[in-house]
C-alpha cells in the first residue's frame, strides 16, 4: 500500500512540475502576527522549518541563545544545508555539528527571533 501512495505522490510532483508549480513547501497555517509557522512538503527536496521564539509555544522552538539543537528534518537523507528564509529581527543561524540523515544541529544568537529555516 504504501508503494501506491509514493507513485501517487510522484505522478502529483511530475504533473506541478509540468504546469510550472515548483515550490519548496505550502504554508497551512500563520501565528497571531501572520507570520506562516506550518507548511507541507511539496514537490523539492527539502523542507520548511518554523522555529519559534524561545518560550512561544511553537512546535520547534529555540531554547536558548548560541546552543546547539537538534532538530528533526525529516528528510531521511543527510542534508546539503540550509537557509534561513524569515527571521523577526536581527540574528545568525549556524551549524553546530555535521548533520545526520535524521537531525540537523542549529543556534541562533538571538532565542527571542521566530525563523524559518529551509534545509535542504
Amino acid at each position: 500500500m504504501k508503494t501506491i501512495a509514493n507513485v501517487l505522490r510522484w505522478a502529483q510532483s511530475v504533473y506541478k512540475a509540468l504546469n510550472g508549480a515548483l515550490t519548496f513547501g505550502n504554508p497551512t497555517k500563520q501565528d497571531a502576527n501572520g507570520v506562516y509557522n506550518a507548511f507541507t512538503s511539496d514537490n523539492s527536496s527539502c523542507v520548511l522549518l518554523y522555529i519559534g521564539a524561545n518560550g512561544s509555544g511553537a512546535t520547534l522552538s529555540w531554547l536558548a541563545s548560541n546552543t546547539g539543537q537538534a532538530i528533526n528534518h525529516g528528510l531521511l537523507r543527510q542534508p546539503i544545508g540550509f537557509i534561513p528564509i524569515y527571521k523577526s529581527k536581527t540574528c545568525d543561524i549556524y551549524s553546530t555539528a555535521t548533520p545526520t540523515t535524521n537531525n540537523i544541529t542549529l543556534a541562533i544568537t538571538d532565542d527571542t527571533a521566530m525563523t524559518i529555516v529551509m534545509v535542504f
